[in-house]
């Protein structure tokens, strides 16, 4: 290595990919990144040293003289423990109160409405028809939540956009087609580059025809202080939950989310990534800066429907 070449230590130090602001790749499938960019790095995403640290200085120590250093003590972690749900509020009782729907003939995509991250509601009621049999969904990313009223129908997650999906759903006029999607990352390279708008660009089809008349409501979530959660809640839809807990002393602390589907999570209003019971990542790194010492609020989006009311901070990552 040393006579042809050099060597480049990818990566250094690991990183988070707060908010909505994760990549992804695609070569069979959508594989979007999670939130932590710790990438089995020499620095962990807190900024921690790890053995592999102490083994590189090692083994370059052999080649190079290395200099002996004063290393800075670990951040501080902190264990703050479990914390019970304080308020909820369902999605449908709050989109009026989070975005300014926008109405076309077909669904528009989030960027031809102005919107770069988050999820986008599609809304229509339904009016010819009395039972639904199909569904497909044209040049749509990334995941999409169908209901009707409060059913929850279908999702849809990548390349099973692509094609048509039975449906067994009797329906009522004027009942309300749901579609919520996801953007879950845009593709940063390779040739899908050009193919990352988000949300529905194309039509929805049922029973084999074009529907039309579409609300579509903008949901950045970039505006939660607008929540309302006296608006009521139904269990098993999507919906925001608030906690509240007091910090005497602010460390780097790790939030879990055992049984939660799937969302994203905002620490004192500032959005600390994604989570997905999938895995592989089971916790999401809060910085110590984004706490402060006496009250802080949480407030968890989830859009599975399954939310165990509790979530707990812990003193290290788990990586699953």
């Amino acid at each position: 290595m040393l006579k042809m070449g050099h060597v480049n230590i990818y990566m250094f130090i690991g990183g988070t990919n707060f908010g909505f602001m994760n990549g992804a790749n695609y070569y069979d499938e959508l594989t979007p990144d999670v939130t932590s960019y710790d990438y089995d790095a020499v620095l962990t995403e807190a900024g921690d040293l790890t053995p592999k640290y102490y083994r590189y200085r090692e083994i370059i120590g052999r080649y190079a003289s290395v200099p002996e250093v004063q290393l800075p003590a670990p951040a501080a972690k902190k264990a703050y423990g479990m914390v019970r749900v304080k308020e909820k509020v369902g999605l449908w009782e709050s989109l009026e109160l989070l975005a300014d729907p926008q109405e076309s003939i077909c669904p528009k995509n989030m960027e031809r409405l102005g919107q770069n991250y988050g999820y986008i509601l599609y809304a229509s009621p339904v009016r010819n028809e009395r039972r639904l049999t199909s569904i497909r969904l044209i040049k749509a990313n990334d995941r999409a939540n169908l209901f009707l009223d409060d059913r929850r129908l279908l999702t849809l997650y990548d390349r099973e956009l692509l094609t048509e999906h039975e449906l067994d759903a009797e329906a009522e006029e004027g009942q309300a087609l749901r579609i919520l999607v996801e953007n879950m990352g845009r593709v940063n390279f390779g040739p899908r580059m050009n193919e990352q708008r988000k949300g529905i660009d194309g039509c929805v089809q049922i029973n084999g025809h074009i529907h039309t008349r579409w609300k579509q409501y903008p949901l950045p979530l970039d505006n939660l202080e607008k929540l309302d959660f006296d608006r009521g809640y139904k269990e098993g839809e999507p919906a925001f939950y608030r906690f509240e807990f007091t910090v005497e002393e602010k460390g780097d602390t790790f939030l879990e989310l055992n049984g939660w589907g799937k969302g994203c999570v905002f620490m004192n209003g500032f959005n600390i990534g994604r989570f997905w019971e999938i895995g592989p990542q089971k916790r999401l790194y809060v910085p110590a800066p984004l706490l402060q010492e006496g009250v802080n609020e949480v407030i968890v989006f989830e859009t599975e429907g399954k939310a165990s009311g509790e979530i707990t901070f812990m003193d290290e990552l788990d990586l699953g």
